[in-house]
């Protein structure tokens, strides 16, 4: 047949592929607060709580957070954490970020902080989960959100020792 363009089975697959993965919107990330635990010799332990929503009609599942600690425009922390966390469709929850910010940076309870980075997750579906086992569709999204202060908590009081029996 002239005049007729065939398009090998190869590429009409990495076609299809290319416009399968990606089909999940991202979650968004927002900050909540941050509060700081006590110090100890190497820095001051913090949490980072913020509110995820997932835009979608499906859920979608958070695997693991790339992201910097950064405290009065100095970096803080930076690491990886394990998400483990699926967001139920069009449903808000919150989650909390860890960081250690070294005893080098002083006092720094009413600074002005960010954190940014990374979020990878995947879609749920059945032609989803096949495309990232493998290999094809590895999503990712970029996130950054800040706030003034971060807050001292108090660790409770350790319990009395038990009373001994007479």
């Amino acid at each position: 047949m002239r005049g007729t363009a065939h398009i090998p089975l190869a590429a009409a697959a990495a076609l299809l592929l290319a416009a399968l993965p990606g089909c999940a919107l991202p979650p968004r990330v927002e900050a909540v607060s941050a509060s700081s635990r006590a110090a100890t010799a190497e820095g001051t332990p913090v949490k980072v709580l913020v509110s995820l929503d997932n835009p979608n009609d499906a859920p979608i599942e958070l695997t693991i957070w790339k992201y910097s600690f950064v405290v009065d425009d100095r970096t803080a922390y930076s690491g990886e954490w394990v998400a483990s966390l699926t967001l139920p469709p069009r449903t808000a929850m919150e989650a909390e970020l860890p960081a250690l910010v070294p005893a080098s940076f002083g006092d720094f309870a009413g600074k002005p902080w960010r954190i940014g980075g990374s979020l990878d997750y995947r879609a749920t579906g059945k032609l989803d989960r096949l495309l990232y086992q493998l290999g094809v569709n590895r999503l990712s999204t970029g996130f950054g959100t800040a706030g003034k202060g971060v807050s001292p908590v108090a660790e409770p009081a350790p319990a009395p020792p038990p009373a001994l029996a007479r």
